[in-house]
């Protein structure tokens, strides 16, 4: 393959998945095919380009999740609620943030980035509980692991984790990390980006 046909390729794929997820048709089959794609242009950016906000448009779960669904489904972002990724790559900061219902769950911690892997060790989490909260409930060392970065461009970001996942995210902005020390209090202060 030439690196005029790759770049080609690369470029269709990027189209056809910024394309669905806006009309918000993500197809399994197609998006698969996509994301093998991209992969294998090993297109990975530096660490800079990590900076922000992602938003996940989709993911083939844990191994053990794999195992339950049929081959090629993953889950997609309506499937899983709201589920947003911050980088901070100043204070080298990384978070989760999972949102149902207007209650969000949001862990984080430092991270390394060394050869296209983010390896994070989370030590906080927030619990928002509708407007309750936040609430401060204590990690223990399990809450480490790392990520792959398979691709990265400015605007999407695929990666595998160490549990064998596969995930696709989409920049939506810039972000100020959620979770923050003041006097060893967490306190939730993200607003959401305007659409």
């Amino acid at each position: 393959m030439t690196n005029q046909t790759r770049d080609e390729a690369v470029q269709a794929a990027r189209s056809q998945l910024l394309k669905d997820s806006e009309e918000g048709s993500l197809d399994s089959a197609s998006l698969q095919g996509a994301v093998a794609i991209l992969e294998k242009a090993q297109i990975r950016g530096d660490r800079q380009l990590l900076e922000g906000e992602w938003r996940l448009l989709w993911t083939s779960g844990t191994r053990n999740a794999q195992k339950w669904n049929k081959p090629g489904n993953g889950m997609n972002r309506k499937a899983i609620a709201s589920v947003i990724q911050r980088l901070d790559c100043q204070r080298l900061w990384f978070e989760n943030q999972i949102t149902i219902a207007g209650s969000s769950l949001i862990v984080g911690g430092p991270f390394e980035y060394k050869q296209h892997r983010i390896q994070f060790r989370f030590e906080r989490l927030g619990l928002q509980l509708g407007s309750l909260g936040p609430l401060q409930l204590p990690l223990g060392k399990w809450a480490s692991g790392w990520l792959q970065t398979t691709y990265l461009d400015e605007d999407l970001h695929l990666e595998r984790g160490d549990r064998g996942g596969i995930s696709l995210y989409q920049r939506v902005g810039t972000s100020t990390p959620t979770l923050g020390k003041d006097n060893d209090r967490i306190i939730l202060s993200h607003t959401p980006p305007e659409e």
